[in-house]
């Protein structure tokens, strides 16, 4: 079971959109989400409680510290813009599919008209850094287009939530797009594949752009530890140790 708060109503001038995303590989959503909602100074609206951690923490002196997790709905209300995002992508099928249930409820509520998430897809041997598209209605792959994307080819799966609200969305009939960004490795952040994501994202909500400085600075911070990891393997794998100055 999850548990619904309402701080706020929002006050949109017309048909709202929500974009709805979760942690995912090298964090590409969770990042994009943040950003997005900083800069856009979006005022949280709502949370969904669920039943997580199953466990509590304690630090020094035995004192207990507990923080349940939680799913956000941010408005930007003057945008007609809803943004959803959270802690963590359940792996647990049935938490997954309630997450969904309640995000689709509250877009219905508001009478949201379309549907965006955004993820991350491991690169292709020989592909350069794009952003990769999939939509629930045809009608909505020029605007993917024009702004930037290219429409996944072939055959293949979108998992998590950022994948399966997309199905979800469709049977209840709001319109939905995933838009992907290329990462090379899953196990470390991804700023920038989060920036291209959301330039295309700013075009598809008609949104003015805005500076992206701090994602070019985590950019760098990885581009950094990247390159240190990979000396102290070679080090390690010549086994010499590392010159002293």
């Amino acid at each position: 079971m999850i548990g619904l708060k309402v701080h706020r109503t929002p006050q949109f001038f017309g048909l709202p959109r929500i974009v709805a995303a979760l942690p995912d590989m090298g964090n590409v959503a969770g990042i994009g989400l943040a950003y997005l909602a900083k800069k856009l100074d979006a005022k949280l609206f709502a949370e969904l409680y669920s039943f997580w951690p199953p466990f509590v923490s304690y630090r020094d002196g035995g004192i207990i510290d507990y923080k349940q997790a939680s799913y956000r709905f941010y408005a930007v209300d003057e945008s007609d813009l809803l943004i959803f995002t959270g802690d963590f992508n359940p792996a647990d099928p049935r938490r997954l599919y309630e997450i969904c249930y309640e995000v689709l409820d509250m877009a219905q509520r508001l009478n949201a008209r379309v549907l965006y998430s955004i993820g991350a897809a491991l690169r292709q041997p020989g592909a350069g850094g794009r952003v990769l598209a999939a939509v629930n209605n045809p009608a909505l792959v020029q605007q993917l287009k024009n702004a930037g994307s290219e429409m996944l080819q072939g055959e293949g799966q979108i998992s998590g939530f950022n994948g399966l609200v997309l199905g979800l969305a469709k049977e209840r009939g709001i319109d939905a797009a995933c838009m992907l960004g290329e990462i090379d490795n899953p196990n470390i952040i991804q700023p920038k594949a989060a920036q291209l994501i959301l330039h295309v994202l700013l075009k598809v909500l008609g949104l003015e752009s805005f500076d992206m400085e701090q994602l070019d600075e985590e950019e760098r911070r990885k581009n950094f530890m990247e390159q240190q990891i990979g000396y102290l393997e070679k080090v390690v794998e010549k086994g010499e140790p590392p010159g002293v100055a």
